[in-house]
């Protein structure tokens, strides 16, 4: 619905208004506190009667929360706490209600502070822009209004982001809060970026040459962040058309490394990937200058460390954390580091996938710069963004010679023929539309080991291999580890596994006979007892020593080992297994080929069983089965037998049929790894017909722009480079009460 008329000049009057409050109150990012080697969230929250000062979630403080969203963003937390205040009273309330801590920012995001404040920052630093055309807000009511970008882009974003789940007259009385909190609390101050460090920016002199780096005072001086000797590919480049990782795709497509030149990974890259092809993960990452070191686990391990001047360096994929860090990870806690001190190892990317490697970025007053400085032609175009800075050569004239941090006209110029070549291929991407509630996570396997349902991203080391499967493809897990995170995907209360597996004629030797489909364990170098396992495996654990499918667990103790086992009747080829459980009651139960052959009760179930499920053998370096895996699937709740068999019975390829749907809302499942960083965008799209893009998620609900009848429900899904992956789906609308879900019941 548009509003009429004289409604959409009276919007469009107050949108103006708004946006000249916003052009003055949001002039620059926020520059972090020094002192005490925090963020300055709990003295702000301090000097309040709010119950923040003393919130926690999960053992987080609401500072810690705070402020890792923050550092990981590059947003300013006095807009995180202006908008605690405005839309739930958080800063001035002592006595909130259980609701405002839980969903401060309404209940169209998720549940959770945390999660809430994350919601926000993604939300935030998408709203930067830049934009094509002014933004169209759409409001509850079904009221529009199209914001102006004759203001400042930090109000475009919050604008945007308080629009969610309003209507127009909510969306106007909690902007002026907004306004009324940030100045009250910070007295319409973003504090100011201030001049460039003297001598520390390197001109060019319009032939690509340019002369050696001054260290005056106040700039900062960059020691490279790993060990000498260390071989190094430069993996990706910042890319001075327009920096926006953290948020989403740019939208222009453009990628500009810091020698003006195009054809380099990737296309909106806030900082330069770093791969150790000696030692991929367990390379030593190093402090590239002191100053005051905060470790973080969310949303990826990483070290920010600030520095004086307003400087941060950042260093994300640590596949673990140095010593000095124990206590303080995760805590508002800063630790001071010397230049060269260790921080960590390399590690695999929990966020992005892909290939482990070092995530560098250097950040100034908030906003991204590229140490590498700029020698393009003309000025650095990313100054012309509000989230960038020209570019600053920050490496130390000690460093000359070594690798790559020579400038440009020195000793040794960098050529494109040493640059990497673009990644020319598409995302791997699968989709599940409207899954059933107790459906957690399904995988198919047909050529990629993406889910089509479920949480989070597969976990691979080495190269996964495909071939014939029951359905399409399987995976071969034998020269490739891959594992799923189990957060979302797997509920210990109660819940079945149900997969196809092609059992071989033989089975691989070793000197345990042990053949794992798959596995889980918070403690798989505890033997003997391995507490918190759930497994199921093939053993000779027959009395006679004649091999039995086995259904493993463990609770906290030893006497809780139940090895729930049933003579291996299977022959080569392709067979359904399945396990099921319930905590409750201790039950469990296996089944083979649609038929339970064994059940148990008075079991002790474990409780915890670590962060991930290994298909195809027990603990990572482990020995592989030698079978095939195909359909996948996990539920919240022990299916019945009734259920098992039809799983068991239902016919291969039968998730292609067509998708019958009663509602117009409906839930996509939304999952996708690309092989050179992650995903940038998503488009629904119906009848070949896309919507914008939008961040990329898991899961979204979207109401279905149609009418009743049978349509092509498609999602396309781009990576940094712009290759593409269309996913379609055809749906068929109408009244019936039940929605037909193939596979799945």
């Amino acid at each position: 619905m548009e509003l009429e008329p004289e409604l959409r000049l009276r919007a469009v009057l107050a949108a103006l208004l708004v946006a000249a409050l916003f052009a003055t109150t949001l002039p620059a990012p926020f520059v972090a506190a020094q002192e005490g080697g925090d963020l300055g969230v709990q003295q702000v929250l301090e000097a309040q009667p709010g119950a923040l000062k003393g919130y926690r979630e999960d053992g987080r403080s609401a500072t810690e929360i705070i402020e890792s969203a923050a550092l990981f963003y590059g947003l300013s937390p006095r807009l995180h706490l202006a908008l605690l205040e405005a839309t739930a009273g958080l800063l001035s309330n002592p006595a909130p209600p259980d609701a405002a801590l839980r969903q401060p920012f309404g209940p169209a995001g998720p549940d959770g502070f945390a999660a809430q404040i994350d919601w926000a920052s993604r939300e935030l630093r998408a709203g930067l822009g830049p934009y094509e055309r002014p933004p169209t807000l759409r409001f509850s009511d079904g009221l529009t209004l199209t914001l102006t970008l004759e203001q400042a882009p930090e109000g475009v974003a919050v604008q945007r982001f308080l629009a969610t789940g309003r209507t127009l007259a909510g969306w106007r009385a909690v902007v002026e809060r907004f306004n009324q909190a940030f100045a009250a609390y910070f007295n319409n101050e973003l504090v100011q970026s201030g001049p460039p460090a003297l001598g520390a920016s390197l001109p060019s002199t319009g032939d690509g040459v340019a002369p050696a780096p001054a260290n005056a005072p106040g700039g900062l001086t960059l020691l490279q962040p790993w060990p000498a000797g260390v071989r190094v590919v430069h993996l990706a480049y910042f890319d001075h058309a327009y920096p926006t990782v953290d948020s989403g795709d740019d939208g222009n497509g453009v990628v500009v490394n810091h020698l003006g030149q195009g054809n380099v990974q990737y296309d909106g890259h806030d900082g330069h990937d770093y791969y150790f092809p000696d030692r991929p993960i367990g390379t030593p990452i190093l402090a590239a200058a002191a100053g005051m070191a905060y470790a973080r686990t969310r949303p990826d391990n990483g070290v920010v460390i600030v520095h004086p001047g307003g400087y941060e360096t950042i260093y994300w994929h640590l596949g673990g954390f140095a010593p000095i860090f124990e206590g303080r990870i995760n805590t508002s806690q800063g630790l001071p580091v010397a230049a060269g001190a260790f921080l960590g190892v390399s590690g695999p990317s929990r966020v992005a996938g892909g290939t482990p490697h070092l995530h560098f970025e250097v950040r100034r007053f908030g906003k991204q710069i590229d140490p590498y400085g700029w020698f393009g032609p003309g000025p650095d175009p990313c100054a012309a963004y509000a989230g960038c800075l020209p570019g600053e050569w920050l490496w130390a004239p000690s460093l000359i010679g070594a690798y790559d941090f020579t400038p440009p006209g020195i000793t040794a110029p960098l050529l494109s023929s040493q640059l990497p070549r673009p990644d020319q291929t598409p995302p791997s991407a699968a989709i599940s539309i409207a899954p059933p509630d107790d459906l957690l996570f399904a995988v198919e396997f047909d050529g990629h080991p993406v889910q089509r349902v479920g949480r989070g991203f597969p976990q691979i080391t080495g190269t996964p291999r495909f071939g014939p499967g029951h359905a399409g493809q399987a995976l071969d897990p034998g020269p490739a580890e891959v594992a799923y995170p189990l957060a979302g995907n797997l509920d210990l209360r109660a819940g079945t596994v149900s997969l196809w597996a092609e059992l071989p004629e033989r089975y691989p030797g070793g000197a345990v006979p042990r053949h794992y489909l798959f596995a889980a364990s918070a403690n798989p170098d505890g033997a003997p007892v391995y507490s918190h396992t759930l497994a199921l495996r093939r053993d000779a654990s027959e009395p006679d020593g004649g091999p039995a499918w086995v259904f493993w667990t463990t609770g906290s103790a030893a006497a809780s080992r139940d090895l729930l086992a049933a003579p291996d009747t299977l022959g080569a080829g392709w067979h359904h297994l399945a396990i099921t459980w319930d905590a409750e009651g201790g039950h469990k139960a296996l089944y083979l080929d649609g038929v339970l052959v064994a059940r148990a009760q008075g079991v002790a179930l474990p409780t915890d069983v670590g962060e991930v499920l290994r298909l195809g053998r027990f603990a990572a370096g482990g020995g592989h089965s030698g079978v095939r895996l195909d359909e996948l699937m996990i539920f919240n709740r022990a299916l019945d037998p009734a259920e098992i068999a039809a799983l068991a019975e239902a016919p291969s390829g039968a998730s292609e049929a067509v998708v019958r749907l009663r509602e117009r809302t409906v839930r996509i499942d939304t999952n996708a790894l690309d092989d050179q960083g992650g995903i940038m965008a998503v488009q629904f799209g119906l009848n070949g017909i896309f919507e914008d893009p939008q961040p990329y998620y898991d899961a979204y609900r979207w109401t279905l722009p149609v009418s009743v009848g049978r349509h092509i429900l498609a999602v396309r899904f781009s990576d940094r480079w712009g290759n593409t992956t269309t996913l379609t789906r055809t749906i068929q609308l109408d009244g019936r009460q039940q929605v037909f879900l193939p596979l799945l019941r």
